[in-house]
């Protein structure tokens, strides 16, 4: 009973420590320092469960986890924070079965080692969820560290998942020595473990010794509505486009010299493209005259969020109106979020019909290019680039590097984050977005529907933001640096793709042993 007891109090106290190191709705910001603990009572557990059970511990873990993580997703619907949970259940039991099973059956004389090979492991799986058709990054324990400049350089070189691997490497030692009881048998790998932690920090004091690249200055304007329209009638669009402008037109009469006004995700709900060419609807007709017209009576650019209707379907867009150019630029959105704005095709079943439209959401057409827009320098000295990521876009660094890859030097997310009705969502949905500014060197606009609209730096900083849940405009001027490159940038994941494939040959090689154990025995 008591060695049960034991069990549980490791597993809850691990759920507690993983869910406190993001941001929640105790702790804003989240406890950035949980994380360096979460998985130390994690691994102990794992060292005292039978074979047989890890399944139900592991699946119970995933699923208590991320209900406590992402509560926030109920606001959206009961099934949403389902399918996560499932999906996490999922994940976490084949992970506790191969961390327990992989334990059983590792060569002794290499049993020293298992601590790498532990977080190396656990590194992997968060990896790969990140990435598929049901991708998902919230709770990627590196995020936890998105206020320390330290590792948001670290970043720069590794990426996220880089960080992420200091931080359990840090807990698999820990651990180790915990269940061992002796330090002196695990110097060596402490003093390991410690000179990472020595080496992130002193590369991030070498490096602001770095002369910085030459940056351009650019005035923005971010502008901020509180909510969204759920319905979808043409008063409450026009209501939508006033008070667009109005914000607009004060940040312009404070800020008279910007060069690009940016407007959220699906700031104007009806294709405004489609309906100004054609007039079938006359209300919508009018509605998209007047706005463009507005755009261009206003001597800056524009980019604005828009659903945007062509040959291959309608898609989650954003509209780029240059100053300089007649013509509209068009990034339309490239990963979408399933069962929100895309049904898989493989779940098209009839017995799902009535999940699927108890959705009740407006389904895209997912875009196929990624989109440069050129901008001005406020000096007018340079030509400036950037690329456009749509919400849940900007939680993936793979599509943000190719973003930057392709010719840009800044970027422009527009996101609406009023569905989740939750301060905590939308700081992580923050603490992403810094990521990405750091792992490219780049700063980020971020303009929204009653998230956090703000300017963050190429270091990852935010500095500049305006409180969510009212209508609202940012006004700056933001330095930006032109082709600046980052080792992540040009190398990307395939240090996590190679060690993906090496823990793969590792548990294909610990198979064929436990195959062989289990027909000879130990020798």
């Amino acid at each position: 009973m008591k060695n049960k007891a034991l069990s549980l109090l490791f597993f809850f106290l691990s759920v507690a420590l993983f869910a406190l190191s993001q941001p929640s709705f105790l702790f804003e910001d989240g406890l950035s320092f949980c994380a360096w603990f979460a998985y130390i009572p994690l691994f102990l557990l794992l060292n005292r469960i039978p074979m047989r059970h890890s399944f139900f511990w592991g699946g119970a873990y995933g699923a208590l986890s991320y209900f406590c993580l992402c509560w926030w997703l109920s606001s959206f619907g009961a099934v949403a924070l389902l399918f996560v949970c499932l999906l996490f259940a999922f994940y976490d039991s084949l992970l506790f079965f191969l961390l327990v099973w992989a334990k059983k059956v590792f060569p002794p004389r290499f049993i020293e080692f298992f601590w790498i090979f532990r977080a190396c492991l656990v590194l992997s799986v968060e990896f790969l969820r990140t990435h598929g058709i049901f991708a998902f990054s919230y709770g990627i324990i590196g995020y936890s560290q998105w206020k320390n400049p330290v590792f948001l350089k670290f970043s720069s070189l590794f990426g996220i998942m880089g960080v992420s691997l200091v931080i359990l490497l840090f807990n698999s030692i820990v651990a180790k020595v915990f269940f061992e009881k002796n330090l002196l048998r695990n110097l060596r790998s402490l003093s390991f473990s410690f000179s990472l932690l020595a080496g992130s920090f002193l590369f991030f004091v070498f490096s602001s010794f770095f002369p910085e690249k030459k940056s351009y200055p650019i005035q923005i304007a971010l502008i901020q509505n509180a909510s969204s329209a759920p319905s979808r009638t043409i008063s409450d669009f026009e209501n939508d486009v006033s008070l667009l402008e109005s914000l607009t037109d004060a940040a312009l009469d404070k800020f008279p010299y910007t060069n690009l006004v940016v407007w959220p995700e699906t700031a104007i709900v009806p294709d405004i493209l489609y309906h100004y060419s054609h007039n079938s609807d006359l209300q919508r007709h009018e509605l998209s005259f007047n706005v463009i017209n507005y755009i261009k009576n206003k001597k800056t650019s524009f980019i604005i969020g828009n659903n945007h209707r062509d040959k291959d379907g309608t898609h989650n867009s954003a509209l780029y109106f240059s100053r300089d150019s007649e013509s509209v630029g068009v990034y339309n959105k490239i990963h979408l979020v399933p069962f929100t704005e895309f049904w898989p095709n493989f779940l098209d079943f009839k017995f799902l019909d009535g999940i699927k439209n108890s959705l009740e959401c407006e389904f895209f057409t997912p875009g196929k290019e990624f989109e440069s827009f050129a901008l001005k320098s406020g000096k007018g000295d340079a030509l400036l680039h950037f690329s456009s990521p749509i919400c849940f876009e900007d939680s993936f660094p793979s599509l943000i590097r190719k973003m930057k890859k392709n010719d840009c030097d800044f970027f422009v997310s527009i996101c609406d984050d009023a569905w989740s009705g939750s301060v905590a969502a939308r700081k992580m949905h923050l603490s992403m977005a810094v990521f990405r500014c750091a792992e490219n060197a780049s700063p980020m606009l971020r303009s929204t529907v009653d998230g956090i609209t703000c300017i963050i730096g190429g270091d990852g900083k935010i500095l500049s933001e305006i409180e969510s849940e009212n209508d609202s405009y940012l006004c700056a001027t933001v330095e930006v640096p032109k082709l600046s490159f980052t080792p992540y940038t040009v190398i990307g994941d395939w240090p996590f793709v190679v060690l993906c494939l090496a823990i793969l040959i590792l548990l294909l090689i610990l198979s064929a042993r436990f195959c062989r154990i289990k027909k000879y025995g130990r020798r």
